[in-house]
This record gives structure tokens, sequence and C-alpha cells, in this order.
């Protein structure tokens, strides 16, 4: 039972890192000229 709690543990720890790292790797830059237009848009949706 202990080993379970700490495998699943160790997994959790390493899948979460690999999501930050991935999170940071692939982030997609928001163009100020997008909100601009956004913001003068009605907020229909």
């Amino acid at each position: 039972m202990t080993t379970a709690l700490i495998l699943m543990g160790g997994m959790g720890l390493i899948i979460s890192a690999v999501l930050a790292l991935a999170s940071k790797i692939f982030y997609v830059y928001v163009d100020p000229k997008v909100e601009a237009v956004e913001d003068a848009l009605p907020g229909a949706n």
C-alpha cells in the first residue's frame, strides 16, 4: 500500500513537471492589436 502511494505521488510530480514545462515551451504571445479589436467590438460572444 505504501509503495503504491509513493509510486502514484512520484508519477503525479513527474507528470505535473512535464505539463509545466510544456506550457512554457508552447506559450503563445497575444498580439496587442487583437486585444484592441476585441475591445472595440461589442460583447456579442
